[in-house]
C-alpha cells in the first residue's frame, strides 16, 4: 500500500500531467532572485551587484550569457575570440552576480569587463581595451555638434540573423542613422551567431560589434571612422569607464529574510527531476530528498523530465511550479525539502 503523505511545517500539493519523458540535452536549471528591473537600456554597476540564486549544469557559454542577459536584464556579450561551447556548470547561493561572472571568466580563461551599458567577456590578452574606447567615445561625442551626438546617441535594439557580417550590419546601422563611417574594409568578412540586444546607443552597438577585432568607432564633426581599438588611447587609460570600478562581492545578510515568501524568484528549468531538485533545493538553501519508493508506486522515474518557465514566485509557489508537472508533492521539515507522491494525485 503506498504510503501517505507525512506531515510537516510545510505542505504543498500539486497535480498535472507528466511531463515528457525523452531527455533533451543537458540539465539546465536557472533560479534567480528578484534583481532589480532597470528602467533604462543601460543598467547602472549596482546591477552587478545584485544577489544571485541559481544553478547551471553544462551549459554552452554563448547560450549561458543569453539566459543570464534575459534573466537579469544585464546583457552580457561573449566575446568571439572565446570559445561559445564552453560548458559552464555553477551554483550561486546568493552571489553576487559580479562574482558568478568573475567565477564563468576564470573557467572560460576570460575576464570581465563591464561597461556603461553591457557586461562583457573578453580573453585575458585584451582586458581593458573596451572599457578604454568606450571612455574615448564617451569623451568625443559630447564635443561633437547637437544634431550630430544625438544621432550617435539615439537609442534603438539591434538584432540580426545567423550569419550576418559584421560589416554589413555596422554600414546598415551608420547608413539608418544618416552618418557616413569610413574604414570598413577593416572589418573582416567574418559571420556572425543570431543575436538580439535590448536598446543601446549607436555608438555602443557599433563599438560592441567592432570590440570583437580590435576595431572602434572614432567619430567627429565629419562623421565616424573606423580605426584600431587603442588608436589615440593614451598607455594607462584603460578602465576608465564609469562603469568598470570593480566591488567587492556582497551577500544579501540572511538576518534581513525574514520570511521566505518576502523573496520573489524566476525559474526556468529542463532537467530530470532527480537532477532539478537538488538545485533548486540547493539555491533555496536547503538540503533535498526525493521519496523513490512513493514515485516507483505510481510509475515515476527519477528520470523524468521537468520543464518550467516561469517568474515572480514565492518560495511556496516556486516549489509547487517544480512538482506540478509530475503531479508531486513536497514538504519542508527544518532544512529538508522532501517531494514524494501522494497516492491521491492520479497522472
Amino acid at each position: 500500500m503506498p504510503s501517505s503523505p507525512p506531515s510537516g511545517r510545510d505542505h504543498r500539493t500539486a497535480r498535472g500531467r507528466a511531463a515528457a519523458r525523452r531527455v533533451f540535452g543537458p540539465c539546465v536549471v536557472t533560479l534567480l532572485a528578484a534583481l532589480p528591473t532597470w528602467t533604462t537600456a543601460a543598467p547602472p554597476a549596482a546591477a552587478l551587484d545584485a544577489e544571485v540564486r541559481a544553478a547551471w549544469t553544462s551549459v554552452p557559454l554563448r547560450e549561458w550569457a543569453r539566459r543570464v542577459s534575459e534573466s537579469t536584464g544585464t546583457p552580457v556579450i561573449v566575446d568571439r575570440r572565446l570559445d561559445p561551447d564552453q560548458p559552464i556548470t555553477l551554483t550561486s547561493d546568493g552571489d553576487t552576480l559580479r562574482a558568478v561572472l568573475d567565477r564563468v571568466a576564470s573557467a572560460a580563461g576570460a575576464t570581465v569587463e563591464p561597461l556603461t551599458a553591457t557586461t562583457r567577456l573578453t580573453p585575458q590578452n585584451r582586458a581593458g581595451r573596451a572599457a578604454a574606447a568606450e571612455a574615448a567615445r564617451v569623451r568625443v561625442v559630447r564635443r561633437l555638434p547637437a544634431d550630430l551626438r544625438r544621432r550617435v546617441e539615439r537609442r534603438a535594439a539591434w538584432n540580426w540573423p545567423a550569419a550576418a557580417q559584421p560589416r554589413d550590419l555596422v554600414a546598415a546601422a551608420a547608413a539608418e542613422a544618416g552618418l557616413d563611417v569610413t574604414g570598413l574594409d577593416q572589418v573582416p568578412h567574418d559571420h556572425l551567431p543570431a543575436a538580439a540586444l535590448p536598446a543601446l546607443q549607436l555608438g555602443e552597438r557599433l563599438d560592441l560589434v567592432l570590440a570583437d577585432y580590435d576595431l572602434r568607432i572614432d567619430w567627429s564633426p565629419a562623421g565616424g571612422a573606423i580605426v584600431p581599438i587603442e588608436a589615440g588611447i593614451e598607455p594607462g587609460a584603460r578602465a576608465t569607464s564609469a562603469a568598470s570600478t570593480p566591488s567587492p562581492p556582497r551577500r544579501v545578510p540572511q538576518a534581513r529574510r525574514a520570511d521566505v515568501n518576502d523573496t520573489v524568484y524566476s525559474l526556468r528549468v529542463e532537467a530530470a527531476l532527480d537532477q532539478a531538485v537538488p538545485a533548486v533545493a540547493k539555491a533555496l538553501g536547503l538540503r533535498s530528498t526525493i521519496d523513490g519508493a512513493t514515485l516507483a508506486a505510481r510509475g515515476i522515474a527519477p528520470g523524468e523530465i521537468v520543464r518550467v518557465d516561469a517568474r515572480d514566485l514565492t518560495r511556496d509557489e516556486l516549489l509547487d511550479a517544480l512538482a506540478r508537472p509530475l503531479g508531486l508533492s513536497w514538504t519542508i521539515d527544518g532544512d529538508m525539502l522532501r517531494v514524494f507522491a501522494p497516492p491521491d494525485a492520479p497522472r
